[in-house]
């Protein structure tokens, strides 16, 4: 049977819940990908799996649109740095960008090319690295900013969101897909401590601003893990109630989580007389159109930054304000939203498939 008639013959029976062409493309891109490199055929020696990526620079004040980055070549995943844009690439490639300009500065090569690789970027708690997904459940530890690899490493089978908790020491946690574990790491040394389970599949990790106050989004609630030390960790699920969390920002300085949920965005806040172990909480939310949400918090002390999937290939940007409980404005533009991020100098970077 051949790879085309297998390929779609899957495609066939996916079901995504929504007919859209983009999400057939993407997952043909995967399974194609895959085929390739075990159907065992000769004469195959090279192939193309990536796609073009556009950023868009935004205006926190307005929404306008102030400059556009087209033909990023598999670009997946953002960071922000002073002075610098980072974007990773499934092709294995990391390129630096001037954050005023958007002018491209020098690409390094940090891995092989993976389709499903290279999702998520987080800067290390001292400022002078950051960790990448990288592909094969590899993580990879980059110098910044020259973009120097530190370390490789592996402590779960297929990491599917990255975070560093505030503290000293501070760690790196590490959500797995297959098996649903939150795994806490060692800093500097990147070691695994320890791993607790989840019975849900993972989307996001949120360290708050509270050293021991770690919130994890799944597919069905919100979890919080207690961090008592360095390999001694618990998970928390009483008292947040059902929730399929797509994203988590942490309030600066504060207790307060931003959450935006399947069909909502809002204010998830620690009461002050919460029972040790069962955390009470208190919700307040709007209504959130579109899917495959993800948030960025601004430095402004008032809003967060939602990036949606509205079908038909449009994004929506959303300006959340967590003070008063509203959406303050929105903005649509063409492409599939891959990841975003906010600047203290008032700029919000969003990372499209265009």
């Amino acid at each position: 049977m051949s790879i085309y008639v297998i390929t779609k013959s899957l495609l066939r029976y996916l079901s995504f819940g929504k007919k859209d062409v983009l999400y057939k493309r993407i997952v043909f891109t995967i399974i194609f990908s895959s085929l390739i490199f075990t159907s065992g055929c000769h004469k195959v020696t090279e192939f193309d799996t990536a796609f073009a990526g556009g950023l868009y620079v935004i205006s926190s004040q307005d929404f306008s649109i102030t400059n556009y980055v087209s033909g990023i070549s598999g670009g997946r995943s953002l960071l922000v740095y002073p002075g610098n844009i980072f974007i990773a690439s499934t092709e294995g490639v990391v390129s630096r960008y001037d954050s005023e300009s958007t002018t491209l500065i020098e690409e390094f090569v940090v891995g092989s090319p993976s389709p499903s690789g290279f999702t998520q970027m987080a800067l290390n708690a001292s400022g002078n690295s950051a960790y990448l997904i990288g592909s094969l459940g590899q993580i990879v530890e980059l110098s910044l900013p020259e973009c120097t690899i530190k370390d490789v490493f592996t402590v779960c089978q297929s990491p599917v969101a990255i975070a560093v908790a505030p503290g000293n020491p501070s760690y790196l946690y590490v959500g797995d897909g297959p098996t649903k574990s939150i795994n806490q790491v060692s800093i500097p040394d990147n070691n695994l401590l320890t791993s607790v389970t989840s019975y849900y599949n993972i989307k996001c990790i949120e360290p708050g601003w509270n050293a021991d106050t770690i919130l994890v989004g799944t597919s069905d609630r919100i979890y919080m893990v207690l961090e008592y030390g360095p390999g001694a960790i618990s998970l928390v699920g009483n008292g947040f109630g059902s929730h399929n969390a797509d994203a988590i920002a942490a309030v600066p300085y504060d207790s307060t989580f931003v959450v935006a949920t399947e069909s909502q965005v809002g204010l998830l806040e620690f009461l002050p007389d919460a029972v040790p172990g069962h955390p009470a909480t208190g919700f307040e939310y709007v209504d959130l159109e579109g899917s495959n949400h993800s948030m960025s918090l601004g430095h402004d002390s008032q809003h967060a930054y939602v990036l949606s999937y509205m079908g038909d290939f449009t994004c929506r940007l959303t300006s959340y304000n967590y003070v008063f409980n509203r959406i303050d404005q929105q903005v649509d533009f063409p492409g599939f939203p891959l990841d975003i991020k906010a600047s203290s100098s008032g700029k919000i970077y969003v990372l499209t498939y265009e």
